[in-house]
């Protein structure tokens, strides 16, 4: 769907998802969480479910205690109704725990993909689809087999 056929609630809808990977993760504005997120909300990724503000806000801080520097950059997105589709690339550097590795000092490029559903004017359930196999690579922690 092209911009120019968003209704004004899905053309909202759209700016309301991007202001995760932007201002959010872009910034490092946690606190913007309290007003995005349904007090409720639901963030479902490879480690389970964060339910409310609060786990929300822990899986998003050790994530950036891990990559301070990250940059997300919206690449696609797509509005349908009240669900926001969006195509990702995360960049930075591993300089903090993540998951119980110890930080690497390596420079990622990760894709992901995030499914945004809103409700009310703020985000009531989140699916984030992260490449982890290729993060996980990249700091060097697997290997992949020769071609």
């Amino acid at each position: 769907m092209t911009d120019a056929s968003l209704t004004p609630q899905e053309e909202r809808n759209k700016q309301l998802a991007r202001r995760i990977p932007e201002d959010v993760f872009g910034d490092g504005n946690l606190d913007l969480l309290e007003e995005l997120y349904a007090a409720d909300a639901v963030d479902r990724n490879a480690f389970g479910d964060q339910q409310g503000r609060r786990a929300i806000r822990a899986s998003y801080e050790a994530f950036l205690d891990a990559f301070p520097d990250v940059s997300q950059t919206v690449v696609d997105i797509i509005v349908e109704g009240d669900t926001v589709a969006m195509f990702l690339v995360s960049r930075g550097t591993h300089t903090g725990e993540l998951w119980g590795i110890e930080p690497t000092g390596r420079e990622i490029e990760v894709q992901q993909m995030a499914f945004v559903r809103i409700e009310d004017g703020m985000i009531a359930e989140r699916w984030f689809l992260p490449d982890n196999l290729s993060l996980l690579h990249q700091i060097g922690v697997i290997e992949f087999p020769p071609a």
